[in-house]
């Protein structure tokens, strides 16, 4: 194995983790891996980088705005059931500069709507919710080491996992498909 995936895991909390060339291309492999694809929609946040939304638009499939709670910045778990259509296959929340999104209600919302949750915790290495890492909440997450991020190798990302199906997937489209 990888030292720095087996390394990465472990620190955020998971059983795999899975190295890529950027948090883009994790998100958009986190999306593949999810089998989301043409005519589905995945609620997430317009208040972040624009690889949020375009990795749901990679696989032909529709992002679907829900605005922030203006005191942390991040998806406002309380608009996110007036988005849910039939069409809806997961919830991508942001962990946006540093902060947790609300976890509690969202994993809630997607349980009781049977959605997947991918986190985009590219900015928010080390951030914790209610004491457990950002990364361990959603079938996936991705973190990112871009030159603004916590933790920087100029570019490149990484999605955490607790699934093995997930991560042999990642794997594999992360090397040539």
């Amino acid at each position: 194995g990888n030292e720095f995936e087996e390394k990465f895991a472990k620190f955020v909390g998971t059983k795999y983790a899975c190295s890529v060339s950027s948090g883009t291309a994790g998100l958009h492999l986190a999306i593949v891996a999810a089998g989301i694809g043409p005519g589905d929609e995945v609620i997430t946040t317009p208040f972040s980088f624009v690889a949020s939304a375009n990795c749901v638009l990679y696989v032909g499939a529709k992002p679907v705005f829900v605005d922030i709670n203006p005191l942390t910045y991040n998806l406002d778990p309380a608009e996110i059931e007036k988005k849910i259509t039939k069409k809806t296959k997961a919830i991508l929340p942001v962990h946006i500069f540093g902060q947790s999104a609300d976890m509690d209600p969202i994993m809630k919302i997607a349980k009781k709507y049977g959605l997947k949750v991918i986190e985009d915790a590219c900015e928010s290495l080390g951030a914790k919710y209610k004491g457990e890492n950002v990364g361990t909440f959603g079938e996936s997450a991705v973190f990112a080491f871009y030159p603004n991020k916590q933790m920087t190798t100029g570019e490149g990302g990484i999605i955490t996992t607790n699934s093995k199906k997930i991560y042999d997937l990642c794997k594999s489209l992360a090397n040539q498909g």
